[in-house]
């Protein structure tokens, strides 16, 4: 509207007023009071577990001084077992200085997998500690800043439980809703949770408003930035990463479930999407790959909401031939 480096009231005002003159703007449409609840909800559920995260590498980085052979006795250092023992006995010399029975029975009732587990568990805490003593360099301060993680820890902890049980509700009180339909629904897709399902559907807020999956992929951001001007075509492109951070985030991890591969059977978990995976590291890097099943998951979440289908695993010969069984004028014209 204007080239100038003006800012004040007067010019402000009168750029707005011509913003709502403007007839081409298009009115935003605002999700239903339902959909907005469970994005607060989610938004703040993982605003918390970043900090709780942030916390944990705190903890880890701590204990990587003072206490080096720790983070291998327990297969997380945050399981109630290890924030109890680590509670009582920051230091490696603290644990050393502990009678054998107590920490025996701590490491019991808290696990609840037995004598034996407890022994087992006490011997390569003992074996840590006296590691500890050589490698390790523990102070003062070390034993104040972990009980202080510890309790970060828990107190996060306690925000997300309190606002998971929120969710519960909020999603109970959908029943009779299309929201809860499609929250349903897209858990029949490998990979997605309660807690994912949640989030696409309330970050993508009303379904009826993409008409096809460009639409609903763009407004994730998973759509590619063009770069062109005269002629110039700009070959390193990105996601643009326009939409929600958190859909995003939701849809690679979903993308990592479906390209897992049973430790069991040695079959991929979802064998299309594993097999379209592998073409395309064919040619691209494993990054850009993993975009493309982004791309790809949003292509069938967007197939699964429009016809109210679960997912089922299918090839894309069994899809062609199922779709021309279907659509037999889509033969008849292509002959």
């Amino acid at each position: 509207m204007n080239v100038r480096k003006l800012h004040n009231d007067k010019f402000d005002s009168k750029k707005a007023a011509k913003v709502g003159l403007d007839a081409s703007l298009k009115v935003s449409i605002i999700p239903d009071d339902e959909v907005i609840d469970l994005r607060n909800l989610v938004r703040d559920y993982y605003y918390f577990k970043d900090l709780q995260s942030a916390v944990v590498l705190k903890l880890t980085a701590e204990l990587k001084v003072s206490f080096p052979a720790y983070r291998k006795v327990f297969s997380k250092v945050t399981t109630k077992t290890s924030l109890k023992l680590l509670d009582a006995y920051p230091l490696a010399e603290d644990l050393l200085a502990a009678p054998k029975e107590t920490v025996v029975e701590t490491i019991r009732s808290t696990a609840r997998f037995g004598e034996k587990y407890a022994l087992a568990r006490y011997d390569a805490l003992r074996t840590a500690a006296e590691d500890a003593a050589i490698f390790g360099r523990a102070l003062k301060s070390n034993s104040v800043r972990i009980r202080l993680y510890i309790d970060s820890y828990r107190e996060y902890q306690k925000r997300l439980d309190t606002i998971m049980e929120a969710i519960h509700a909020t999603v109970d009180g959908l029943k009779d809703s299309p929201v809860y339909g499609r929250i349903l629904l897209l858990q029949s897709l490998r990979g997605v949770g309660f807690m994912s399902a949640v989030v696409l559907v309330a970050e993508m807020g009303s379904f009826d408003l993409f008409p096809s999956p460009k639409k609903l992929y763009a407004y994730f951001g998973l759509d590619p930035a063009v770069k062109q001007s005269g002629k110039f075509n700009g070959d390193k492109v990105h996601m643009s990463k326009r939409g929600s951070s958190l859909a995003r985030r939701i849809l690679h991890m979903v993308a990592l479930n479906n390209l897992k591969v049973d430790k069991g059977s040695g079959m991929p978990v979802n064998p299309v999407i594993h097999s379209y995976y592998a073409d395309k590291c064919k040619a691209k890097k494993k990054n850009v790959a993993v975009g493309a099943v982004m791309h790809k998951i949003c292509n069938i979440i967007f197939a699964m909401l429009r016809d109210n289908k679960p997912f089922e695993v299918i090839t894309p010969q069994e899809h062609c031939k199922r779709y021309l069984a279907a659509h037999p004028d889509k033969v008849q014209s292509a002959a």
